[in-house]
């Protein structure tokens, strides 16, 4: 027996992401991590990765606004 739907219950989002944003923000991850570590910044990867999904849950997708957000973190 299959369990009621409710009929009016929205489905859960998983992920609010596309697949192309999440590989977008995996390559800008990888790109900061790298340019964190070539400069010796003073960042941890958990600090970067945290910084750049809360910048991108609040709607910013733009990958010069994100660096340098998430970079000037470190400054």
């Amino acid at each position: 027996m299959k369990p009621s739907s409710g009929g009016n219950q929205t489905p859960m989002t998983l992920c609010p992401y596309s697949s192309d944003e999440l590989k977008d923000l995996h390559r800008l991850l990888t790109s900061i991590i790298d340019e964190a570590r070539s400069r010796s910044l003073n960042i941890a990867e958990d600090d970067i990765i945290e910084k750049l999904f809360d910048l991108a849950d609040q709607g910013e997708r733009d990958p010069v606004k994100l660096r340098a957000a998430v970079l000037s973190k470190a400054a």
